[in-house]
């Protein structure tokens, strides 16, 4: 997958959803002034983060070299031992970003739904029906591959382009009713185990309007001794607003839940998980966080193909930097160059495949472990390189 480089992430959820990895290639200038990617707002200027009504502007304490300003990394930046910097500690240079393409490909992710198929559900339903397909699409925008499976009384998706898809998606016929959702997924398993990959991310995702008999923690310890790894768990259930939610219409039950999902929720908190309502009455708002959550949690890639060089511009090995911003930090760090794998030891660096003529920037190997738990990594090329100092 092309993901265009250069390009500034103007929000939390447009990193997750959008840009989980990106490149800003970039020449230093003497004549002219840095130069940003595009905005999408009307009059130039960057929009704030969603929601909170301010406007974002260039601040230079956010600047990575190459002049690229990025959203929220790897904790702690800077350590002992972490080759890791903050930010702060690496003067920007005059330099002018141009935007490239870089090809790179994030790892698997797995999600499992399970629909509650009582008669109380079949808007909700239907709604699924509706909106599987793009959360499918997007995901796969994002340049994950992705197995879907469907434990549910009915095939929800197969008549959408995902239920005609077996290389992507798969069907396990159950009898999942108001409170058994849970066990349902514990005494399926075996059906579709052999469609989930090691090395992907688990999801599970219950969309119910009512709660569970089995206990969340038992679900828990069950599930990961069968899947032999941690999952994150998604409740599109009803909130204790107190008592179930209703929606729009205002008629409990026509509308509304039939019971608050504690279980689900609980669940959702355990493994951080979305907590999502089933009153919601927009469901691309239902949506929306679980493919966020999904991309967030995809490995980044190991290596990146350097992109080519603008025409009339020429690499310069001894003038490129990287960023790595992982998925629940606060602050970037620039992760330095060792001269070759050899020099990792436990850093948190990146090296030259070829030094003498390179192609790829690679991660050493606690970096690598670092981007498996997803985030975003930032390339810019033009200003001097961060190197990684040994001790």
């Amino acid at each position: 997958m092309g993901l265009r480089v250069g390009e500034r992430v103007q929000c939390m959820s447009c990193r997750g959803l959008w840009v989980l990895v990106s490149a800003a290639l970039a020449a230093c200038s003497a004549d002219n002034g840095p130069v940003r990617p595009p905005s999408s707002s009307a009059d130039g200027e960057s929009p704030g983060v969603e929601g909170d009504g301010s406007s974002s502007t260039s601040d230079p304490s956010n600047e990575i070299p190459g002049g690229r300003v990025a959203q929220p990394t790897m904790p702690p930046p800077g350590a002992a031992g972490s080759g890791a910097m903050p930010r702060e500690m690496v003067d920007p240079d005059e330099c002018s970003a141009v935007s490239e393409t870089a090809d790179v490909e994030l790892g698997p992710a797995d999600i499992v739904w399970v629909i509650d198929g009582s008669a109380s559900m079949l808007d909700e339903i239907m709604a699924v029906q509706q909106n599987i397909t793009n959360f499918a699409n997007q995901i796969s925008m994002a340049g994950i591959d992705h197995h879907v499976v469907m434990v549910a009384n009915a095939d929800v998706a197969a008549p959408t382009p995902l239920g005609a898809d077996p290389e992507h998606y798969r069907f396990v016929l159950a009898n999942v009713d108001s409170r058994n959702s849970l066990q349902v997924l514990l005494d399926t398993y075996s059906l579709y185990s052999d469609f989930m990959r090691p090395e992907a991310p688990l999801h599970f995702v219950v969309v119910t309007d009512d709660n569970s008999f089995l206990q969340h923690a038992q679900f828990k310890d069950q599930m990961e001794a069968l899947a032999g790894k941690p999952f994150f768990f998604h409740s599109i259930a009803s909130e204790d607003a107190p008592g179930p939610c209703i929606g729009a219409c205002g008629l409990p039950l026509v509308c509304g839940a039939f019971a608050p999902g504690f279980e689900y929720y609980a669940l959702s908190d355990l493994t951080g998980g979305q907590k999502i309502s089933i009153c919601t009455a927009d469901w691309s708002q239902v949506f929306g966080p679980l493919q966020e959550a999904v991309i967030a949690s995809a490995p980044l890639p190991c290596d990146y193909p350097i992109p080519p060089p603008p025409t009339g511009e020429s690499l310069d090995p001894a003038k490129v930097n990287m960023e790595f911003i992982a998925t629940d930090a606060m602050d970037p760090a620039v992760l330095p160059r060792a001269e070759s794998e050899a020099d990792c030891a436990d850093n948190a660096a990146w090296f030259y495949d070829d030094p003498a003529a390179p192609t790829t920037l690679r991660l050493c190997p606690s970096a690598c472990e670092l981007a498996q738990g997803g985030g975003t990594v930032n390339i810019a090329f033009g200003c001097e390189t961060v190197p990684l100092v040994l001790e």
